[in-house]
């Protein structure tokens, strides 16, 4: 039983520590305890000189006063009898009058001693009286001070040579007394302060941590998105702010869901649309054998596309598990790498857009063939698409790419005459699902422009969009 009952003790002994430890509102109250303590014994110490101060003034005036008769006399020595009295009244051994300087008994007892203070009550200061209490409060009872000061009813100055153990008495009387009542206001304000700063501090913070920790575990579960109050301090910010993380970050929750959604069904997509690209493959191959020129001169096209369109079968998994392959790089011909796109889309025959391709013959570019196909396949497609489906008020549709080199740098500039970009859209371009400018489209496109240059450290900007078109400027450094 002692053994049970010495863990039951250890038990709560280390759950009051871990509770001082972690606990928040048992840290404020102790600090708030100490703290009210510090302050009422800030104003005890101060308060303790000025009652020592008082007591002395009384009994100085308590001398005065017994004097008064005996100022015009020559002698002031009291006769025996009166002499004990004054003593007694003034809990002193000796009483003086101190005039033109020269000092003269009133009563004395006989005792005699060393005198440790010198207490002239006419020149204290605050530091003096507070340092000079508190040795008295602590000096040996039977150790004798000297105490004076001027006296109202004329001019001379009146002295006592007092032991300490009177005045001690009466300050640790005063000194209980103001400590029970300092105890009591110290717990009463400590309780308030406490009370008033659970409630408004501590509280919140306990809600606000265990409506995170709940919204940790499900933070699919919109009921629990915090519901901020109405308050306008730091804490009702902190509130705004944290619904509006949640907020956010359950919307972006339900939009990665989605996005692993649809990377499943277009694996599944991208899985048949292989093995039917495979099977158009073989009906290419069979295409090349045959003599009619016509099929001979469209077969090597076919066939590349169809190898381009399996590559990008492949390129689609590979996005849908945040991976592309780096870029295997070389030097290739730009021009041929425009005009591959121009006839992939059908722009070098097209009756509708005017396509200019003004990239010198002779220019070379530092890159992935087949990624760089794709970064100008795709700004060339949504250039042709915008223009297609804009009225343009009888204006041409030009589609133009040029390109020039600066150092070891390749700068390309796709322009088209197009209605321009949105400026909504415009802010939001390149970021995935987002920046596309036609119903139905996917907002990958740029997105995958902009991850492709990135890879070979290159970059991509709008220089001009506005009602007569728009200008992509591309730039694609040399490896190094």
């Amino acid at each position: 039983m002692k053994l049970e009952e010495q863990q039951q003790k250890l038990g709560i002994f280390k759950r009051l520590t871990r509770a001082v430890q972690t606990g928040l509102s048992v840290k404020l109250l102790i600090l708030t305890a100490i703290f009210v303590l510090i302050a009422e014994i800030l104003i005890f110490v101060p308060s303790i000189a000025n009652f020592r101060n008082d007591w002395l003034k009384e009994h100085l005036l308590t001398a005065e006063a017994a004097s008064i008769v005996y100022l015009d006399t020559n002698d002031l020595m009291l006769s025996e009898g009166a002499g004990k009295d004054l003593l007694e009244a003034t809990e002193a051994i000796t009483v003086a009058i101190r005039r033109d300087g020269i000092s003269r008994l009133m009563a004395t007892s006989g005792k005699t001693g060393d005198i440790t203070q010198h207490i002239d009550l006419d020149n204290s200061t605050a530091f003096g009286s507070i340092r000079s209490s508190m040795s008295m409060l602590f000096a040996e009872p039977t150790s004798q001070y000297r105490v004076f000061g001027t006296m109202r009813s004329s001019h001379a100055i009146m002295e006592l040579v007092q032991e300490a153990k009177y005045i001690q008495a009466s300050m640790w009387k005063y000194a209980r007394n103001v400590a029970f009542l300092s105890l009591l206001i110290s717990i009463f304000t400590a309780a308030l302060v406490y009370l008033a700063l659970y409630r408004l501090i501590v509280l919140p913070i306990i809600r606000i941590s265990s409506n995170m920790d709940e919204f940790s575990k499900t933070p699919q579960n919109a009921s629990l998105v915090y519901k901020p109050t109405k308050r306008l301090d730091e804490i009702g910010t902190a509130e705004k702010r944290l619904a509006a993380f949640q907020g956010d970050l359950q919307q972006t929750l339900r939009q990665r869901q989605r996005l692993a959604d649809l990377g499943l069904a277009v694996s599944k997509i991208n899985h048949d649309l292989r093995n039917i690209l495979a099977s158009a493959q073989l009906f290419s191959d069979r295409l090349t054998s045959l003599p009619d020129p016509t099929v001979q001169r469209f077969a090597p096209k076919l066939i590349k596309t169809i190898d381009r369109a399996v590559d990008y079968t492949k390129s689609v998994i590979d996005y849908g598990r945040a991976l592309e392959a780096p870029p295997k790089r070389r030097k290739l011909i730009l021009n041929v790498v425009a005009n591959d796109v121009a006839d992939l889309l059908g722009l070098e025959n097209s009756l509708a857009i005017r396509w200019r391709n003004d990239i010198p013959l002779d220019l070379q570019a530092d890159a992935d063939p087949e990624q760089l196909f794709r970064i100008l396949m795709n700004l060339c497609r949504n250039a042709q698409q915008a223009m297609i489906d804009a009225n343009l008020e009888g204006r041409d549709k030009v589609l133009t790419v040029s390109a020039e080199r600066l150092h070891n740098e390749v700068h390309i500039k796709v322009c088209d005459t197009g209605p321009g970009i949105p400026d909504h859209v415009k802010e939001k371009i390149f970021t995935p699902f987002e920046g596309s400018t036609k119903s139905g489209g996917t907002g990958l496109g740029m997105a995958i422009v902009m991850e492709l240059l990135k890879a070979h450290g290159g970059s991509i900007s709008i220089s001009k969009t506005d009602e007569t078109g728009t200008e992509f400027h591309l730039i694609i450094p040399d490896q190094a």
